[in-house]
């Protein structure tokens, strides 16, 4: 008998390779294919956290933007049409206007709403945008008759010129540093921004300024009223408020003035509300 010693070695090379491809490939392979299977969490998006003189180094006059809502996830193109103390924009198409349209359920609205602004650049910065065609719009067949308002960090109003605070919480929302602000809050800045955040929907905003049980089941009732705005808040001890609170129901046709007493207390590094003294908030005439 003759033994080729060369095919000897080579299957001496071949069978111990062999038999580690099929361990490997029994016990090693479907744990691969198993990880594989097993999708990273997306990220949740927000934007950048700039003020209105730094955003408006990137978004200067004449220039696009894409405007992703960060609640729904739509998005559409503006361009920036003027606007000194904040950014007057217009849909870029009539295609544009639907989709704003659609985020404010095909009805437009003053209601604030979280923003991401992604500049031509592709910097992403957060922003709060109104959604109610106003004033003059120059963009032929964009079916937006007028322009809309878009608020950066700082940014300020045309007419009055002072920090709109219902945009400034949209725009902390959008940068997802809604903690982080309230705690620089005081008493009475803490009222308002929990009334702010009744106003425009906001009840997780308001939920995490609000002491006490059942909160949530209590701010869900408050989406009964069509808006809710504050005025005068009156310190009458280190930690209790008179405040003059105004409500509009029955589609904003009737209105119902109350003051009212509320106790605040210290917690987390911030204010919190008792909720117990916001109950009497719900008791409309008649009911």
């Amino acid at each position: 008998m003759i033994v080729n010693l060369r095919q000897l070695r080579l299957l001496l090379i071949v069978i111990p390779l062999l038999l580690v491809f099929i361990f490997m490939y029994k016990y090693t392979l479907p744990e691969v294919e198993e990880n594989h299977l097993v999708q990273p969490e997306p990220k949740e998006l927000y934007g950048e956290f700039l003020t209105w003189e730094e955003a408006r180094q990137y978004f200067n006059k004449y220039s696009s933007a894409t405007i992703m809502d960060l609640d729904t996830g739509l998005q559409f193109n503006v361009q920036r049409r003027g606007g000194s103390n904040h950014a007057d924009v217009q849909p870029l198409t009539a295609e544009d206007t639907a989709t704003m349209k659609a985020i404010y359920n095909g009805k437009w609205s003053w209601k604030r709403r979280a923003v991401i602004v992604e500049m031509e650049n592709g910097r992403k910065i957060a922003g709060s945008m109104n959604g109610m065609p106003h004033g003059r719009g120059a963009i032929a067949g964009n079916n937006f008759n007028g322009h809309s308002c878009i608020h950066f960090r700082d940014s300020t109003t045309h007419g009055s010129r002072k920090v709109d605070l219902t945009h400034q919480m949209m725009v902390w929302k959008a940068a997802n540093v809604v903690e982080k602000q309230i705690k620089t809050l005081g008493a009475e800045d803490s009222i308002r921004l929990f009334f702010t955040a009744i106003d425009q929907g906001e009840m997780k905003i308001a939920g995490s300024l609000l002491d006490g049980e059942e909160k949530a089941a209590i701010l869900e009732l408050f989406r009964d009223y069509d808006y809710i705005r504050v005025s005068d808040i009156i310190k009458l001890s280190d930690n209790n408020y008179k405040v003059n609170v105004l409500l509009a129901y029955d589609g904003g046709r009737k209105q119902l003035r109350k003051d009212i007493l509320l106790r605040l207390t210290k917690k987390k590094s911030y204010w919190h509300i008792d909720v117990g003294s916001i109950v009497v908030l719900l008791q409309q005439p008649g009911a």
